[in-house]
């Protein structure tokens, strides 16, 4: 079998001569391949000893013969168009196995490395994200690539070299990063001593990639050494919205709005108000839907069950409800049908329990206390005499429906006794979506207690879980 580095496969390579297949294939051994790298470098040197020998900054053109020969003996190959199509074809990847070993810019003064290397003469930006290095930072409307993930943009060769040669690889990994080339920029990140500029980059290319989780930990890393890190705060938002967090998001935008970042604060502040306004929308349709039918499943008419499990979320959140409104064993019997329509959808019969244990109660006991209840669902923004009904429901035994009020109230976020009772009641259940209830409760109460970092990893784990639970739990409640 040919190894890709036989039958001078560097100079095809180099020369664009190779399919496109291999030369994918020549990208990636050529950074595991020492022979080959040792001959793009000793390339990369004629070219910057021509240079030189010229005295000039760049090789736009083959060179005379004569100059170069003193340099490169009697026979002189031309370098301009090769080292166009190294800079286009092999640097994406030799830049990444080792640029920095070249070693030939001490040959020559430090220059200003130019602001192209960051596309500097772009009037858009093509991700929403934001990276540390100042200078790939610049405010710009935001405009998403179209069709594509790259810029056909090329990385001049001398400048990335002299940022090696400073050690500025969070730079080379910025110039990667607004090109869309994320392998080249996590590589050039990792060799970055720690910091929160780092991690904030390192984030940038996890949120690229979708893995949130791991996006939010290196955040949450950088605003523990950096609370005010702008760029970590705008892209913990990103990573927030992504998990259909928005309350959450809205609140880190919120924050870099205060910090007073030209062009940023600004835009900050409206995505801010954009999420609220679509958070607030959803809450207003969802407790309508969710009133709509428990209205139905409450007004003593004949129920269609067919109908209701259309949309199961609605019905899954009405049918509790409803059992904990209804005043008599035969109206809460009559909701078994769509109980056990709804747990044939999500397997096992916990609602269909549920139902069968209620019906058991005294409900000359639990008559006043469900209708109390169905009054707070009716007037819930302004919890009239709600702390009346959860004194009675604490004292009363019917946890169900103190569940549900402590839920509807947001009480146990700032009671520590009702708290407990809440947890109590989830975890004597086995409806994961009880636990989940409770688990947003006692995120809230971390939340009020400062405890931002901590309440926002538990709640993108609590809306992994509820994901994973399939269509038949209203997620969007975790909000």
């Amino acid at each position: 079998m040919t190894t890709p580095c036989t039958n001078n496969r560097l100079h095809l390579f180099i020369d664009g001569e190779l399919s496109a297949p291999d030369a994918d294939a020549f990208r990636q051994h050529l950074t595991r391949c020492a022979e080959c790298e040792a001959g793009l470098r000793d390339l990369l040197q004629l070219e910057f000893l021509a240079a030189r020998a010229l005295g000039t900054a760049e090789v736009a053109v083959a060179p005379p013969e004569d100059l170069l020969a003193p340099v490169m003996g009697a026979k002189v190959v031309s370098l301009a168009g090769r080292f166009r199509k190294v800079a286009r074809t092999v640097m994406p990847v030799a830049l990444a196995a080792g640029l920095a070993a070249v070693g030939v810019f001490r040959l020559q003064a430090p220059s200003e490395v130019p602001g192209e290397v960051w596309l500097a003469s772009a009037d858009t930006r093509t991700f929403e994200a934001r990276l540390s290095h100042p200078r790939a930072d610049r405010f710009l409307p935001y405009s998403p690539m179209r069709g594509t993930s790259h810029t056909t943009d090329v990385l001049p060769l001398r400048p990335l070299a002299e940022l090696a040669e400073r050690h500025d690889f969070r730079g080379i990994a910025a110039a990667y990063a607004l090109r869309g080339d994320w392998q080249q920029a996590e590589a050039f990140l990792g060799q970055e001593p720690e910091s929160a500029d780092k991690a904030n980059d390192l984030a940038v290319v996890a949120l690229s990639r979708q893995r949130y989780e791991e996006a939010l930990g290196l955040l949450t890393s950088a605003l523990r050494q950096n609370p005010n890190h702008s760029q970590a705060l705008w892209n913990r938002a990103l990573v927030l919205r992504e998990r259909d967090l928005l309350d959450r998001a809205a609140a880190s935008f919120d924050t870099v709005a205060s910090l007073g970042e030209e062009g940023w604060s600004a835009e900050a502040r409206r995505m801010a108000a954009e999420l609220r306004t679509q958070l607030a929308e959803e809450r207003v349709r969802w407790r309508r839907q969710v009133s709509d039918a428990w209205l139905t499943l409450t007004d003593g008419s004949a129920l269609d069950v067919k109908q209701l499990v259309q949309r199961p979320v609605v019905a899954r959140a009405a049918l509790y409800e409803a059992v904990r409104t209804l005043t008599s064993k035969e109206r809460v019997e009559a909701l078994l049908p769509l109980a056990r329509e709804l747990d044939a959808l999500g397997g096992g019969s916990v609602l269909q329990d549920y139902v069968r244990q209620v019906a058991t109660r005294d409900f000359a006991a639990r008559a006043p206390l469900a209708q109390g209840y169905a009054g707070l669902l009716r007037d819930r923004d302004s919890k009239k005499d709600a702390t009346a009904l959860l004194d009675s429901l604490r004292r009363s035994g019917e946890r169900d429906i103190y569940f549900g009020a402590l839920v509807q109230t947001g009480f146990a976020a700032v009671d520590g006794a009702a708290m407990s009772a809440l947890r109590g009641f989830a975890e004597g259940t086995p409806d994961p979506w009880l636990h989940l209830l409770a688990e947003r409760e006692g995120i809230r109460r971390e939340l009020a207690a400062g405890r931002t970092a901590d309440a926002e990893k538990q709640l993108m784990d609590a809306m992994l879980t509820c994901n994973g639970l399939g269509n038949i739990v209203p997620c969007m409640e975790l909000n």
